[in-house]
């Protein structure tokens, strides 16, 4: 199957436009008043929302679609790492995966750092090992990481 940089270059940019989305949605909720909320949840059938699920909401969102984002970078960089010679049925790691598939394309080594902070994160918040999920990674900062890694890749594989 082939694939294309700029497609999932596109996904990528989908889940972060999808974070938006749901950036405002909830930065409309948190400022709705309780009426605006009853109406809007009685609308649904839905029992009224908390004012704790909104902040929890708010809270995980970054980290949420930090976790999609990074998800597709590492689709796309697998279908291209398994084209390597000798990698058709070998497993590895995300740390070596990246690695491997920056010496291969000769990615530069900051670019490669960028990528491999953005999967560390990706990591802790996985494994609950960060209390406070937006203080330690911008979400724009790591889709940067992460385009900037990809556009090294050719425009087509497969």
């Amino acid at each position: 199957m082939p694939h294309s940089r700029f497609d999932w270059a596109g996904r990528i940019k989908a889940a972060e436009r999808e974070y938006q989305a749901v950036r405002l949605a909830l930065d409309w909720l948190l400022n709705a008043t309780p009426d605006e909320l009853h109406d809007i949840t009685e609308a649904r059938d839905w029992d009224d929302l908390a004012a704790a699920d909104a902040y929890a909401a708010d809270r995980n969102l970054d980290a949420t679609y930090l976790i999609r984002m990074y998800s597709v970078f590492e689709r796309a960089i697998s279908s291209y790492w398994r084209l390597l010679p000798h990698n058709a049925d070998r497993t590895v790691e995300g740390d070596v995966l990246i690695d491997e598939v920056g010496s291969a394309r000769r990615i530069l080594t900051d670019l490669i750092v960028g990528a491999q902070s953005v999967r560390m994160h990706r990591n802790r918040l996985v494994h609950g090992r960060i209390d406070d999920h937006a203080a330690t990674m911008v979400f724009a900062d790591a889709r940067r990481d992460l385009l900037s890694f990809l556009d090294k890749l050719p425009e087509a594989w497969g």
